[in-house]
C-alpha cells in the first residue's frame, strides 16, 4: 500500500525524489517498503522499494535477483523502461530501468552491491556511481570502492582490468552490441551490463540454481554466464542473490 500523502505530495515539486528524502522528510518512511517517487529530471512518477533498513537507510532498490523467476535477457527498451517488480516485504526481481538510474545519479551518488552464494556467505561492495544519458550509451561512472566483495567493477579481475573493468563502459544488450569486444557479450551471456571484453561482474546472467553449473549442457557458448562477481567466487559459480542499491551521498 501506498502512503496517500506521499502520493498527494507527488504532484507538487517538493515530492519525494529518492528513498532517502522519504526517510528523512515522512512520518511513513522510517520502515522500508514501497513507495512512489518522481526522481529529479524525470516526468514519471516510479514505485519502488526503499530500503531504510541497511546502514544510512535511504536506499532505491534498483536491482534484485533471488530466485531466477524473471527472464533477465532482454531487449535495449526493456532494460530502458524497467521489468520485473517486489513486492512489500521486498521480495521478487527487479531491474527498476535505465532511464531512472540515469535520472537517480545526477548528484553526487552511492551503489551498494550485496551478494550471497549457495552456502549463506554474504558479501558487499560500495562505489561511487554515476550513469549517462541514453544518448550517450548509458556509461557507467564508477569508483571509490569500499566492501568484502573485491573491486570486480573498477580493477575487474587480475592482471586482466584493462579488458575486464566496467568503468566507463556504455551498456550493452543482445539487441544493441556496445562493448569492446569484436563479438557481442550481452548475445553471449545472456544479459544487459556494462560489458568491457567481457565481464568481471554480471549480476544479470543467467540465473542458475545451486551455484554450480555444467558448461556442457546449460550454456549454449560452454562459457560461465551466470550471476557472477570474479572477486568474490570464481566465473564458473552463479550467485544465489544479488541487490543493487543507490542513494544520494548527502
Amino acid at each position: 500500500s501506498i502512503n496517500p500523502e506521499l502520493t498527494m505530495l507527488l504532484s507538487g515539486s517538493l515530492g519525494p525524489r529518492y528513498c532517502l528524502d522519504i526517510l528523512q522528510k515522512h512520518a511513513a518512511g522510517h520502515k522500508s517498503g514501497l513507495f512512489k517517487i518522481k526522481p529529479e529530471g524525470s516526468d514519471d512518477v516510479v514505485q519502488v522499494y526503499c530500503d531504510q533498513d541497511t546502514v544510512l537507510g535511504g536506499w532505491v532498490l534498483v536491482q534484485q535477483r533471488m530466485d531466477g523467476s524473471i527472464n533477465f535477457n532482454r531487449t535495449w527498451d526493456n532494460y530502458k523502461e524497467g521489468f520485473g517488480s517486489v513486492d512489500e516485504q521486498g521480495h521478487g526481481e527487479v531491474w527498476l530501468g535505465n532511464k531512472y538510474l540515469h535520472s537517480l545519479t545526477q548528484g553526487e551518488s552511492m551503489l551498494r552491491v550485496e551478494l550471497e552464494d549457495w552456502d549463506g556467505r554474504d558479501s558487499y561492495a560500495e562505489y561511487s556511481i554515476s550513469l549517462g544519458s541514453e544518448s550517450e550509451g548509458y556509461p557507467l561512472s564508477v569508483s571509490a570502492y569500499v566492501g568484502d566483495a573485491g573491486d570486480a567493477l573498477v580493477k575487474g579481475s587480475a592482471n586482466l582490468g584493462a579488458f575486464l573493468s566496467h568503468a566507463d563502459m556504455k551498456f550493452s544488450t543482445y539487441d544493441r552490441d556496445q562493448d569492446k569486444w569484436e563479438e557481442n557479450c550481452a548475445e553471449m551471456y545472456g544479459g544487459g551490463w556494462w560489458y568491457n571484453n567481457c565481464q568481471s561482474a554480471n549480476l544479470n546472467g543467467i540465473y542458475y540454481r545451486g551455484g554450480q553449473y555444467d558448461l556442457g549442457s546449460n550454456t549454449p557458448y560452454e562459457i560461465e554466464n551466470g550471476v557472477v562477481w570474479l572477486t568474490f567466487r570464481p566465473a564458473d559459480y552463479s550467485l544465489k542473490t544479488v541487490r543493487m542499491k543507490i542513494r544520494p551521498v548527502t
